[in-house]
């Protein structure tokens, strides 16, 4: 129908139009159309099943040519217009068959756009399924072709014999057989499927698992296994590095060679097994006052070295090794029975004491003796030696 009137109070919704607009309505197979001039708004269906007359529609506001063209159109492309509200002037026949044109064209575009997209999305699902079963597709498509010419033969073979009921129900058997053999070969192509997605996913797992291996592996190669803590070889490597850096004034490297005090003694008695529990607890020990950019590392049996990347003091370095040594004299708990250690601690300055990796640990090394020989659980600088 046509009726005059404001849009926004017949269909309830407010527009700023400033050409012609079309786009989906509420329902399911309908759009909206929009104009600013002449200032007109429809619903346009688009109808599978019904074939509508749009001249009637519009009769009273148009010529009879054009909406016997409008009527004739819609029923070719089975899409129909209604409820149409104008506003302002009437607009003339011509603008009315126009406007309801564009729409139709309008409307079967976007349903050809939507075909379209359809059809290529059963494309692209062909070809993916074609890729990942060539070769039971192939099979298929054999096995399919075969039975389809048997089929065909023995239709032939029916129809040629109408009056041989005989021939026609060994027809109908030979039938039902091929359907049966198709089915087993798509129960076999099924089951290929999950077989081919069971390998695929132990083949991940296994993946994962080697991955997972080689970065063990490769963290081994750079650790110590008891105490995670890098090795000599990664912490002299970590100390040629920052030797390299350039340094602002008064920026040094502090080396920290400790050996552990009465530890043989709890192997001795306590065993091995609370042995490597005690490295394990220095080690957290260690790492809990260290500063991100500091390393800590075990070279070996109950030796460790610490490496402080940037002093500036003297104090700061004393203030940490009396908090290191303190640390370790709280006796660790193993099993109800309480094991106590100490450290000595021997402290090499970089420039001060030696230029390369090797000197500055030698110099903590020799330093951390002469305080095993003065009584041991203490630290000591080798300037001071």
């Amino acid at each position: 129908m046509l009726a005059f009137g404001n849009p926004e109070e017949e269909l309830g919704v407010e527009f700023e139009v400033e050409e012609f607009v079309l786009g989906r309505g509420t329902g399911d197979q309908s759009y909206v159309m929009r104009t600013l001039a002449p200032r007109f708004v429809a619903k346009v269906y688009s109808d599978k099943n019904a074939r509508a007359n749009v001249g009637q529609n519009s009769s009273s506001n148009s010529s009879s040519n054009s909406s016997s063209n409008s009527s004739e159109n819609t029923k070719k492309n089975e899409t129909r217009i209604s409820d149409v509200v104008w506003w302002d002037a009437e607009p003339s026949a011509k603008e009315i068959d126009d406007l309801l044109s564009k729409a139709l064209v309008s409307v079967l575009e976007i349903e050809k756009q939507q075909k379209n997209e359809i059809k290529q999305k059963v494309r692209d699902a062909l070809i993916l399924a074609e890729e990942r079963f060539d070769i039971e597709r192939h099979n298929f498509r054999d096995i399919g072709e075969r039975l389809e010419a048997q089929a065909e033969e023995l239709a032939v073979i029916a129809e040629e014999q109408q009056l041989n009921i005989q021939k026609r129900i060994e027809a109908e058997n030979a039938l039902r057989l091929s359907e049966e053999r198709l089915h087993v070969q798509v129960s076999e192509l099924i089951d290929s499927e999950e077989r081919m997605a069971t390998q695929a996913q132990e083949m991940v797992w296994l993946a994962e698992d080697l991955q997972a291996a080689e970065q063990k592996m490769k963290f081994l190669a750079n650790h110590d296994a008891l105490t995670l803590l890098p090795s000599r070889r990664l912490c002299l490597k970590y100390l040629k590095d920052i030797l390299a850096e350039d340094r602002t004034a008064g920026e040094k490297t502090a080396v920290f060679f400790i050996d552990l005090d009465g530890f043989k003694a709890i192997n001795d008695t306590l065993g091995h097994e609370a042995g490597d529990a005690i490295l394990v607890g220095v080690a957290d020990r260690i790492r809990a006052i260290l500063a991100p950019e500091d390393m800590a590392a075990r070279i070996g049996g109950d030796e460790f070295i610490i490496l402080l990347k940037e002093v500036t003091s003297r104090d700061g370095v004393k203030e940490l090794a009396e908090t290191l040594i303190e640390q370790l004299n709280v006796p660790f708990v193993l099993d109800d029975t309480e094991a106590r250690v100490g450290a000595s601690i021997g402290i090499a300055f970089s420039l001060d004491d030696g230029t390369t990796p090797e000197q500055l640990l030698n110099c903590a090394d020799q330093s951390m003796y002469a305080i095993k020989k003065k009584g041991k659980n203490n630290f000591g600088f080798f300037s001071d030696l």
